[in-house]
């Protein structure tokens, strides 16, 4: 009787760590990116009663980002470098429709500066990342 064949024995991968706040970063963008996409999405004339200058594109284009985030946010959870790119380009759209939709200096400012925040919370992990 022949012997089994065993397989052999593959090393594992190594072990990646998410630091506690880019976790609890994520976890918050996961949260927040879909509730804002429903307020831009269902609450647009409530919005625009504040700003009734902004185009009526603005809203819908807002919403759809917001669920581009989420998407990002979650590929960063799964370790993809893309999810950071798409964070900095929907930044970059975001901050453009603001300044379109006439909003103050310091609110348009707040996108880009998340983005800052998220690029230090990933950068200890992006040799992990995909």
């Amino acid at each position: 009787m022949p012997e089994p064949e065993i397989a052999p024995v593959q090393p594992s991968p190594p072990e990646r760590r998410r630091g506690g706040c880019l976790t609890a970063f994520l976890v918050v963008m996961m949260i927040v990116n879909p509730l804002t996409a429903l307020v831009y999405f269902l609450g647009a004339s409530f919005i625009k009663r504040g700003l009734p200058d902004a185009p009526a594109w603005s809203m819908p284009v807002l919403g759809a980002f917001c669920i581009l985030n989420t998407a990002c946010a979650v590929a960063l959870w799964k370790w993809k470098k893309w999810g950071l790119y798409g964070f900095v380009f929907s930044a970059v759209v975001a901050l453009i429709v603001n300044i379109v939709i006439g909003l103050p200096l310091a609110q348009v400012v707040a996108g880009p500066i998340g983005v800052v925040v998220l690029y230090v919370l990933v950068r200890p992990s992006w040799t992990q990342m995909e």
